[in-house]
C-alpha cells in the first residue's frame, strides 16, 4: 500500500467516524481530477462541475459501502463515470451502435453477455487510462499545470496569460510543452498496460 492509499483510508476512517473535516480534505484532494475526468467525457467545464458535485454527494452517502478505502479514488472515479453515463442518455449523445437487447434479440443470449462484457472491460480500461493521466497531470511543473487546467476549462490563451501574470507567448509554449510529455506518457502507458506492467510518471518525468 502506497503512502497515499494509506492516507485515503484513513480518511475514510475518519469520515465514517463523522469528521467533517476529513471529507472536505477528500474534496480538496480529488474534485479537480474528477471534474478534469468529467469534462473530458461530456465536453462542457460548467456541467462537469455540476456533475462533480453529485458525485461527491453520492460519495458521502455511499461511502459504508466501499471496502476498499484505500481505493477510494477508483470507487469515486468510477461513481462519475455512472454519472457521466446517465447524462448522456438523458442528453441523447450515446454512441452505442447496438444495444444489448438489440442483440439478444437478433443474435441470442450469449452475443448479448458478450458485449455486455467488453463493454465493462473497455470501461474500465478507459478509467484506469483516464487515472493514470490525470496521475501525470498533477506532476507536471506547476505553471504547466495551471495553464493545461486552464485550457481544460476552455480558457482562451489572453485569458490564461492574464490569470497566470505571463505572456501568450509562454503561454503557448508551456502548454505544448505539456501537452507533448502528456503525449509520450500516454504511448508509454499503452505500451506497459498492454503487457500488464505498471508505470510511473514520476520515473518517466525524470
Amino acid at each position: 500500500m502506497t503512502d497515499e492509499q494509506k492516507r485515503d483510508a484513513e480518511l475514510v476512517h475518519q469520515i465514517l467516524l463523522g469528521n467533517e473535516d476529513a471529507f472536505s480534505e477528500l474534496n480538496t484532494l480529488y474534485k479537480q481530477r474528477i471534474c478534469e475526468f468529467i469534462a473530458s467525457k461530456i465536453g462542457d467545464w460548467h456541467h462537469a462541475e455540476e456533475l462533480t458535485q453529485d458525485t461527491f454527494l453520492k460519495v458521502n452517502q455511499h461511502l459504508q459501502t466501499l471496502r476498499k478505502p484505500e481505493r477510494v479514488l477508483n470507487w469515486m472515479f468510477r461513481i462519475a463515470n455512472q454519472l457521466v453515463a446517465g447524462w448522456h442518455r438523458k442528453n441523447q449523445k450515446s454512441n452505442t451502435a447496438r444495444s444489448s437487447i438489440d442483440i439478444y434479440e437478433s443474435e441470442g443470449e450469449y452475443e448479448a453477455a458478450t458485449v455486455v462484457h467488453q463493454a465493462a472491460q473497455e470501461n474500465a480500461t478507459e478509467t484506469a487510462r483516464w487515472m493514470a493521466l490525470s496521475e501525470a497531470i498533477t506532476q507536471l511543473p506547476e505553471l504547466e499545470r495551471r495553464i493545461f487546467r486552464l485550457q481544460l476549462e476552455n480558457k482562451s490563451y489572453e485569458e490564461i496569460a492574464e490569470i497566470c501574470e505571463v505572456t501568450v507567448s509562454i503561454v503557448r509554449n508551456r502548454l505544448s510543452r505539456a501537452k507533448q510529455k502528456l503525449k509520450f506518457w500516454a504511448a508509454a502507458w499503452e505500451e506497459a498496460n498492454a503487457e500488464g506492467l505498471d508505470l510511473d510518471f514520476s520515473e518517466f518525468n525524470s
